[in-house]
């Protein structure tokens, strides 16, 4: 008996749904084993510890590890941070009056070696820097006025950890010629914490091309990289550490080296050259160094020239670069970044690193009477009688 008409029209769908069906498994299990594939075999080699780029690439694929000044490398899952020059120092606001006593001092200018602008502050710390200095100064300046101090403060003590109410805070300092700048010539910290009392002193000595702060035995409060090791070896001044908290940003990742465009820049370790200018954008004109040696890599951002390519070796001390202001940056400088070449990324500080050498300048014996005749000048600009002090100060 022949089947029905109606029975073969309706054992096609039946056939079609089943097709599908097939297919739709097979599509399923072959992407499943896609996901494994790439979730187990490619997971491992996106942990190579570099990956090469060019132009304005960014490097985006860096775990970060912040190494404070006083403290061995912690462990994060940050990435690198967008350089920025200030650190900003927060504070809770309140709205409260200000508890503690303020002195100011304003000296006449006419009355200053050259019509210099100097000018003492005398206060006691309450619930932050920045807090304290912003109920004298005006908003404006008060944040950038903070950080100075801050710089300062760093190499002694922890800012944001260590500061009590109560402690005081004496600054002598000029106001230079552009709006709301400030050179710092002295200050002195009473710490509560720290049951000492602080002092950096400005002083430009004989040889000195930029001068430095120096504490009143004439030791200089700033560490300095042995001379064969600096990636720089003339600078203004150090304007940030690795670890610096920033505005919207969780940690600096390397040394600020405040200094002139053009300034010779020189690899701290002998070593290759593994890329160049990356991420342009933000950190301008840059290289990078490998040194399996000492088990880092080191990086120099913002510079005006590059003088090495890719796959280069170069010797220790060998001028690589000249120091500038390119990328995202508010000065000249170099950024100078010390990390580890394994899958952790740590950041080093450069003056507390095992491969580096540091050491402090000390005041020459010759010049000791003259930098003690400055530094009782600025005592005295502290009091109510220091009116007309001459500075010799450079």
């Amino acid at each position: 008996m022949e089947p029905s008409p109606f029975l073969k029209n309706q054992e096609m769908p039946l056939k079609k749904s089943f097709s599908l069906r097939t297919l739709f498994n097979l599509f399923f299990v072959i992407s499943l084993g896609l996901n494994v594939y790439f979730l187990v075999v490619q997971g491992g080699a996106g942990s190579v510890d570099i990956v090469y780029a060019t132009g304005a690439e960014e490097d985006k694929s860096v775990e970060v590890q912040m190494a404070s000044l006083n403290t061995k490398p912690v462990d994060s899952e940050m990435a690198i941070p967008v350089h920025e020059e200030e650190p900003v120092l927060t504070s809770k606001p309140i709205n409260e009056a200000p508890a503690y006593e303020v002195k100011k001092v304003s000296f006449d200018p006419s009355a200053q070696p050259a019509g210099r602008n100097i000018q003492a502050l005398q206060l006691k710390v309450r619930n932050s820097l920045n807090y304290t200095v912003c109920q004298e100064m005006a908003k404006s300046e008060c944040g950038s006025f903070a950080a100075h101090l801050a710089r300062l403060l760093a190499w002694f003590m922890d800012v944001n950890r260590n500061m009590r109410n109560g402690d005081v805070l004496n600054v002598v300092y000029e106001r230079l010629d552009n709006e709301d700048q400030f050179k710092v010539l002295q200050l002195t910290y009473k710490s509560g914490y720290l049951k000492k009392t602080l002092d950096a002193n400005f002083y430009k000595g004989d040889g000195m091309k930029y001068g430095g702060y120096f504490d009143r035995n004439g030791k200089e409060i700033a560490k300095r990289i042995a001379e064969k090791q600096t990636p720089i070896a003339e600078y203004i001044e150090i304007t940030s550490l690795p670890g610096d908290f920033r505005k919207g940003r969780r940690g600096h990742s390397g040394t600020d080296f405040k200094a002139e465009v053009g300034t010779p820049i020189r690899a701290s370790f002998e070593g290759r050259v593994r890329r160049t200018s990356w991420n342009v954008r933000a950190n301008g004109y840059c290289i990078e160094l490998d040194h399996p040696r000492e088990g880092v890599i080191t990086r120099y951002l913002h510079l005006s020239r590059v003088l090495v390519k890719r796959g280069q070796y170069v010797k220790q001390g060998e001028v690589i670069a000249e120091s500038g202001n390119t990328g995202r940056t508010f000065a000249p400088h170099l950024h100078y970044e010390v990390r580890s070449r394994d899958k952790k990324k740590t950041v080093y500080n450069p003056f507390d690193f095992k491969y580096h050498k540091s050491y402090h300048r000390n005041i020459s014996s010759y010049e000791v009477k003259e930098f003690q005749a400055v530094v009782s000048a600025y005592d005295a600009l502290l009091q109510d009688n220091g009116v007309g002090v001459k500075i010799q100060a450079g």
